[in-house]
């Protein structure tokens, strides 16, 4: 292929995605603790709650309390590699995610034309996670106050 070929498929672009994996820097703030904020994340069974991540089977790396972690979750077409970094923010916090889709496959040959569902979906995937942590944290607090 040629050059002007690759750059039309999105191919050439070193800046958010190299052949076959496409990466996401996503930040949201959440009006929580941090401490509250990582519990409900890296808890398997509150994380089987949020919307359209359910059936999930995630796996944590690297994790420091409070803080950071990874997670990896396989799909049939790619495996998507998550690291989340929390900052208190106030009495809110800020979680920075990158995330990194890596294609599987033919997938690796179409990864930039996939770019902007990813991005998509990563959207949508975020907004779910904060619904559910306030959620999540609403629910612990009406609970440790009866």
């Amino acid at each position: 292929m040629t050059l002007w070929a690759l750059r039309r498929a999105g191919l050439a672009d070193s800046g958010n995605s190299t052949m076959g994996t496409i990466t996401i820097e996503s930040t949201v703030l959440i009006p929580c603790g941090r401490p509250e904020v990582y519990a409900f994340c890296v808890d398997a069974q509150s994380r089987a709650s949020v919307p359209g991540q359910e059936g999930q089977v995630l796996q944590f790396q690297d994790q420091v309390p409070e803080r950071s972690w990874t997670e990896t979750h396989e799909a049939r077409g790619e495996t998507v590699i998550c690291s989340y970094v929390l900052y208190p923010v106030a009495d809110s916090t800020r979680m920075t995610v990158t995330s990194q889709y890596v294609a599987k496959g033919l997938g690796r040959m179409f990864s930039g034309a996939k770019e902007g569902s990813c991005r998509k979906l990563e959207a949508a995937r975020l907004a779910a996670l904060k619904k559910a942590v306030e959620r999540g944290v609403r629910k612990a607090r009406n609970g440790q106050g009866r």
